[in-house]
């Protein structure tokens, strides 16, 4: 929906310092724009203390303008009607006056730079991600671990495991052999978004269609 660093996130998963500890990195969207939020509700202070702990705030995230609140990302986004504008300014507004997610990441400003964070999920979301291709043929799909078959629903079968690993071994070392974390660069908007590949059209397809509406009433 709108641009994404997609290279700083390449080059923090392989920086050497991370020991190989990010294997997943998924780009924000409606349902876990506010994953901390979410992971509040459902875990309580304690579990969400141990989550913060966790948060990853890596210097290749930083940077000047191109992002955050009043980012100039904000302004390459793809959005298709004035009534989805009006919808995700209203979506913001409430991620600034009462997100978890926000307030829990003021702390991370300084230095004059907008810092983009790193949020440990123990749910593997299907959206647009970024996964190293061994983290999934060697652990998600091995066999013997009998966590996803072949051709399964990675999110579906995925998340649960994740889950039982944490309940089991705590969140730090039960989400450690994953590696999933969500990128937010806290704008206030997410940055990938579902289209309805059935019913979506161009510019170009609508003003034909509408044209050829008008002609048929004549």
């Amino acid at each position: 929906m709108r641009s994404t660093p997609i290279k700083e996130v390449v080059n923090v998963m392989m920086n050497k310092n991370t020991n190989g500890a990010i294997k997943y990195v998924g780009f924000s969207m409606r349902s876990n724009l506010t994953y901390r939020d979410i992971f509040m509700s459902k875990y309580g202070p304690g579990a969400f203390d141990e989550l913060q702990d966790m948060i990853l705030y890596p210097p290749e995230l930083a940077n000047d303008c191109k992002y955050g609140r009043n980012g100039s990302s904000l302004d390459d986004g793809i959005i298709y009607s004035e009534a989805l504008k009006k919808n995700l300014r209203s979506l913001a507004k409430s991620y600034f006056s009462g997100s978890m997610q926000y307030r829990s990441h003021l702390k991370a400003e300084k230095y004059g730079k907008h810092q983009l964070s790193l949020t440990p999920t123990i749910f593997w979301f299907d959206n647009i991600h970024i996964c190293e291709t061994s983290h999934y043929r060697k652990f998600i799909f091995d066999p013997k671990l009998k966590m996803v078959a072949k051709g399964g629903f990675v999110e579906d079968k995925l998340s649960p495991v994740i889950t039982k690993s944490v309940e089991r071994l705590g969140l730090k070392k039960g989400h450690g052999r994953f590696g999933s974390y969500l990128l937010d660069d806290h704008s206030g908007y997410f940055f990938t978004g579902h289209l309805d590949g059935g019913s979506f059209m161009t510019e170009e397809e609508r003003t034909r269609l509408l044209i050829k509406g008008k002609n048929m009433s004549k």
